[in-house]
């Protein structure tokens, strides 16, 4: 019997393949066992930290998304302008109905009188307000809305 192989018929080594388990489970001194404590403390705040990251960026590109449809819409009605197939007053009607509405939660009954002031108190700041929030978003340059949603993505 000849146990002879040349190289070309041994297979390949596969590497992906964990080593076999020690007999003899290793013994870690405490200045290890204390660096890995605070291994998995950072490893759960990384975690959480990026927990939080996925959140910011979701709720970025949700806001994208809405400032895309919210285009879409706008161009469908610039689109029908120019068509002729509808009138100024529809165009302006249909982009009105797309700007929210405030809107304040009175609380309910139980509820003290100072809580029901101050949230009258809110709605009317809200109102005085909405105009200086409606010139905001009406006069954003186009450059600066690429800008946030390229950087978004």
């Amino acid at each position: 019997m000849n146990d002879y192989v040349t190289r070309a018929e041994l297979p390949p080594v596969d590497r992906a393949v964990s080593r076999a388990p020690s007999p003899v489970q290793t013994v870690q001194s405490v200045a290890a066992s204390r660096s890995a404590q605070a291994s998995v403390r950072d490893t759960a705040q990384q975690a959480v930290a990026a927990q939080k990251d996925q959140v910011v960026v979701d709720d970025d590109l949700a806001s994208v998304a809405e400032y895309v449809e919210v285009h879409a819409r706008i161009a469908d009605i610039l689109a029908d302008l120019q068509s002729g197939s509808g009138s100024v007053d529809d165009a302006a009607g249909a982009i009105q109905a797309m700007i929210p509405r405030p809107m304040v939660l009175v609380p309910l009954p139980p509820a003290s009188k100072e809580a029901v002031e101050h949230a009258a108190v809110l709605a009317k700041r809200i109102v005085e307000r909405a105009s200086y929030s409606h010139a905001a978003h009406a006069h954003v340059s186009r450059g600066t809305v690429e800008q946030v949603a390229t950087s978004a993505i």
